[in-house]
Protein backbone atom coordinates (compact mmCIF):
# COMPACT_ATOMS: atom_id res chain seq x y z
CA UNK A 1 0.00 0.00 0.00
CA UNK A 2 2.90 2.38 0.68
CA UNK A 3 4.45 1.79 -2.75
CA UNK A 4 2.33 4.44 -4.52
CA UNK A 5 2.75 7.08 -1.81
CA UNK A 6 6.53 6.50 -1.78
CA UNK A 7 6.58 6.82 -5.56
CA UNK A 8 4.65 10.09 -5.26
CA UNK A 9 6.95 11.69 -2.69
CA UNK A 10 10.19 10.52 -4.31
CA UNK A 11 9.11 12.14 -7.58
CA UNK A 12 9.42 15.49 -5.73
CA UNK A 13 12.34 14.85 -3.41
CA UNK A 14 15.36 12.58 -3.37
CA UNK A 15 14.97 10.73 -0.07
CA UNK A 16 17.17 8.21 1.67
CA UNK A 17 15.86 4.88 2.92
CA UNK A 18 15.93 6.30 6.46
CA UNK A 19 13.83 9.30 5.41
CA UNK A 20 11.33 7.12 3.57
CA UNK A 21 11.06 4.81 6.59
CA UNK A 22 10.48 7.75 8.92
CA UNK A 23 7.81 9.11 6.55
CA UNK A 24 5.92 5.82 6.21
CA UNK A 25 6.01 5.19 9.97
CA UNK A 26 4.11 8.42 10.47
CA UNK A 27 1.43 7.67 7.86
CA UNK A 28 -1.85 6.29 9.18
CA UNK A 29 -4.42 4.33 7.23
CA UNK A 30 -8.02 5.54 7.46
CA UNK A 31 -11.11 4.15 5.79
CA UNK A 32 -14.06 6.24 4.67
CA UNK A 33 -17.48 5.03 3.63
CA UNK A 34 -19.24 6.65 0.70
CA UNK A 35 -20.65 10.00 1.87
CA UNK A 36 -18.37 10.26 4.90
CA UNK A 37 -16.37 13.47 5.20
CA UNK A 38 -12.60 13.67 5.19
CA UNK A 39 -12.97 17.38 6.02
CA UNK A 40 -16.01 19.34 7.24
CA UNK A 41 -16.56 23.01 6.44
CA UNK A 42 -15.46 25.10 9.40
CA UNK A 43 -12.74 22.65 10.46
CA UNK A 44 -9.03 23.20 9.84
CA UNK A 45 -7.39 20.74 7.44
CA UNK A 46 -4.82 19.07 9.69
CA UNK A 47 -3.65 16.23 7.41
CA UNK A 48 -2.30 15.44 4.01
CA UNK A 49 -4.31 12.51 2.71
CA UNK A 50 -2.99 10.25 -0.03
CA UNK A 51 -5.89 8.46 -1.72
CA UNK A 52 -4.85 4.80 -1.74
CA UNK A 53 -8.19 3.63 -3.12
CA UNK A 54 -11.49 5.27 -3.95
CA UNK A 55 -12.22 8.92 -4.65
CA UNK A 56 -13.28 12.17 -2.99
CA UNK A 57 -15.06 15.34 -3.99
CA UNK A 58 -14.36 18.78 -2.50
CA UNK A 59 -17.28 21.20 -2.65
CA UNK A 60 -18.88 24.22 -1.03
CA UNK A 61 -22.14 26.10 -1.37
CA UNK A 62 -22.28 29.45 -3.16
CA UNK A 63 -24.44 32.40 -2.10
CA UNK A 64 -27.47 30.91 -3.89
CA UNK A 65 -26.86 27.61 -2.01
CA UNK A 66 -25.79 25.77 -5.15
CA UNK A 67 -23.14 23.09 -4.72
CA UNK A 68 -19.86 24.04 -6.38
CA UNK A 69 -17.30 21.27 -6.89
CA UNK A 70 -13.85 22.73 -6.39
CA UNK A 71 -11.74 19.59 -6.61
CA UNK A 72 -11.96 15.91 -7.48
CA UNK A 73 -9.47 13.45 -6.02
CA UNK A 74 -8.82 9.97 -7.35
CA UNK A 75 -6.45 7.15 -6.44
CA UNK A 76 -2.78 8.06 -6.12
CA UNK A 77 -3.45 11.77 -5.58
CA UNK A 78 -3.20 13.94 -2.47
CA UNK A 79 -6.53 15.11 -1.05
CA UNK A 80 -6.58 18.21 1.11
CA UNK A 81 -7.94 21.73 1.24
CA UNK A 82 -4.87 23.66 0.16
CA UNK A 83 -5.66 27.04 1.75
CA UNK A 84 -6.90 25.53 5.03
CA UNK A 85 -3.85 23.26 5.33
CA UNK A 86 -1.20 25.83 4.49
CA UNK A 87 -2.80 28.72 6.40
CA UNK A 88 -4.24 26.58 9.21
CA UNK A 89 -7.58 28.36 8.71
CA UNK A 90 -11.10 26.94 8.85
CA UNK A 91 -12.11 25.34 5.57
CA UNK A 92 -14.95 26.84 3.58
CA UNK A 93 -15.48 23.55 1.79
CA UNK A 94 -16.11 19.89 2.55
CA UNK A 95 -14.22 16.89 1.24
CA UNK A 96 -16.54 13.90 0.92
CA UNK A 97 -15.86 10.27 -0.03
CA UNK A 98 -17.53 9.68 -3.39
CA UNK A 99 -17.17 5.95 -2.85
CA UNK A 100 -15.75 3.68 -0.16
CA UNK A 101 -12.15 4.83 0.09
CA UNK A 102 -8.87 4.39 1.93
CA UNK A 103 -6.36 7.14 2.60
CA UNK A 104 -2.91 7.29 4.11
CA UNK A 105 -2.72 10.42 6.24
CA UNK A 106 0.19 12.46 7.48
CA UNK A 107 -0.70 15.14 10.03
CA UNK A 108 0.71 18.63 9.78
CA UNK A 109 2.49 18.03 13.08
CA UNK A 110 4.20 14.93 11.69
CA UNK A 111 5.12 16.83 8.53
CA UNK A 112 6.72 19.59 10.61
CA UNK A 113 8.60 16.97 12.62
CA UNK A 114 9.88 15.34 9.42
CA UNK A 115 11.01 18.71 8.03
CA UNK A 116 12.82 19.46 11.30
CA UNK A 117 14.52 16.07 11.26
CA UNK A 118 15.20 15.83 7.53
CA UNK A 119 15.43 19.08 5.51
CA UNK A 120 14.78 17.10 2.29
CA UNK A 121 11.09 17.10 3.24
CA UNK A 122 10.88 20.82 2.43
CA UNK A 123 10.69 19.71 -1.21
CA UNK A 124 7.34 18.04 -0.54
CA UNK A 125 5.76 21.48 -0.61
CA UNK A 126 5.86 21.03 -4.39
CA UNK A 127 3.12 18.40 -4.02
CA UNK A 128 0.84 21.15 -2.73
CA UNK A 129 1.67 23.31 -5.72
CA UNK A 130 1.07 20.57 -8.27
CA UNK A 131 -2.05 19.07 -6.75
CA UNK A 132 -3.72 22.43 -6.25
CA UNK A 133 -3.42 23.32 -9.94
CA UNK A 134 -6.55 23.53 -12.00
CA UNK A 135 -7.21 24.67 -15.53
CA UNK A 136 -6.98 28.44 -15.92
CA UNK A 137 -10.34 30.10 -15.30
CA UNK A 138 -9.78 32.13 -18.48
CA UNK A 139 -9.44 28.96 -20.59
CA UNK A 140 -12.33 28.13 -22.87
CA UNK A 141 -14.41 24.99 -22.14
CA UNK A 142 -12.55 22.89 -24.70
CA UNK A 143 -9.15 23.85 -23.24
CA UNK A 144 -10.39 23.00 -19.73
CA UNK A 145 -11.59 19.57 -20.82
CA UNK A 146 -8.34 18.87 -22.69
CA UNK A 147 -6.44 19.91 -19.55
CA UNK A 148 -8.43 17.34 -17.57
CA UNK A 149 -7.78 14.61 -20.16
CA UNK A 150 -4.07 15.32 -19.93
CA UNK A 151 -3.68 15.74 -16.14
CA UNK A 152 -6.24 13.35 -14.63
CA UNK A 153 -8.36 11.36 -17.09
CA UNK A 154 -9.47 9.04 -14.26
CA UNK A 155 -11.82 11.79 -13.10
CA UNK A 156 -13.85 11.33 -16.29
CA UNK A 157 -14.34 7.64 -15.51
CA UNK A 158 -15.15 8.08 -11.79
CA UNK A 159 -17.45 11.09 -11.48
CA UNK A 160 -20.79 12.14 -13.00
CA UNK A 161 -20.82 14.93 -15.57
CA UNK A 162 -22.44 17.41 -13.16
CA UNK A 163 -19.45 17.22 -10.78
CA UNK A 164 -16.89 17.35 -13.58
CA UNK A 165 -18.66 20.32 -15.18
CA UNK A 166 -18.80 22.18 -11.86
CA UNK A 167 -15.11 21.43 -11.24
CA UNK A 168 -14.24 22.82 -14.68
CA UNK A 169 -16.51 25.87 -14.22
CA UNK A 170 -19.07 25.11 -16.90
CA UNK A 171 -22.58 23.74 -17.21
CA UNK A 172 -23.19 20.02 -17.81
CA UNK A 173 -24.68 20.91 -21.20
CA UNK A 174 -21.49 22.74 -22.24
CA UNK A 175 -19.38 19.83 -21.08
CA UNK A 176 -21.52 17.40 -23.10
CA UNK A 177 -21.04 19.53 -26.23
CA UNK A 178 -17.28 19.74 -25.66
CA UNK A 179 -17.00 15.99 -25.08
CA UNK A 180 -18.92 15.14 -28.26
CA UNK A 181 -16.80 17.60 -30.25
CA UNK A 182 -13.51 16.15 -28.98
CA UNK A 183 -14.53 12.52 -29.32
Amino acid sequence: MFEQVIQSITSYASLSDEEIESFTKRMQLHQFSKGEHLLEAGNVCMSWSFVASGSFREYHFDQELNEVTTNLFTENTWALNHSSFTGQLPSKSKIEAFEDSEVLQLTIHDLHHLIGEFPAFFALGKILEVDSKKPKPSANPEEKYLWLLKHNPTIIQKFPLKYIASFLGMTPETLSRVRSKIQ
